[in-house]
């Protein structure tokens, strides 16, 4: 195997290892990786039986991933899923308000108490999510983020009802965790209603 076959390979084992080093906090308090993906779970199928919904933010490739985790979210587990992605409203948002808002006002113009609002962030540092999440919780949303890098990230040190965190530095590492984990929860949800 030649030396850049050797390396992508150790890249992919080490991904494997996140997976399963990835951690969860409820409410601040450190939970089970699978206790987490169980409580995602039942949040949200409290959101298809109370006829609620769940919201999805992110920057770049965070914002393809959580286009394509609600879609999936939606046609899988029957869940009203939507993301606030479209470039016509971003570019609204951040002409009109600045870039920090263009996820908390749609928002808060969307949302109700007791939506969710799921949160992906590699850096955990982003205004704009971190803002987003914030103004959720002090409407009365549950938030259940996502991140990577430093565990005192911002918005992984938020009281969100729950945030999963990878201890890695590379973007890959912490894109493909976060998707793989979030995937998880929605096949347990499909099997759970089945579909």
């Amino acid at each position: 195997m030649s030396h850049a076959g050797k390396e992508a390979l150790s890249w992919l084992r080490r991904l494997g290892k996140l997976l399963e080093e990835s951690m969860c906090r409820r409410e601040r308090e450190p939970v089970p990786l699978e206790h987490g993906l169980e409580t995602l779970l039942q949040i949200w199928s409290r959101q298809i039986t109370q006829d609620r919904s769940v919201f999805w933010i992110g920057n770049g490739g965070s914002a393809a991933l959580v286009s394509h985790l609600s879609q999936d979210l939606l046609n899988k587990g029957g869940v009203r899923s939507l993301t606030f992605n479209d470039p016509a409203l971003i570019t609204c948002m951040a002409n009109d308000y600045g870039y920090e808002q263009v996820f908390k006002r749609p928002l808060l113009a969307a949302a109700r108490e007791h939506d969710v609002l799921i949160a992906v962030s590699s850096s955990g540092m982003s205004t704009n999510i971190v803002d987003a999440a914030q103004a959720a919780l002090e409407t009365g949303m549950d938030v259940v983020t996502f991140s990577a890098f430093s565990p005192d990230n911002r918005l992984h040190k938020l009281q969100s009802t729950l945030s999963f965190h990878t201890p890695t530095e590379i973007y890959g590492h912490a894109e493909l965790t976060h998707e793989a984990l979030i995937h998880a929860a929605i096949d347990m949800l499909s099997r759970q209603e089945g579909k």
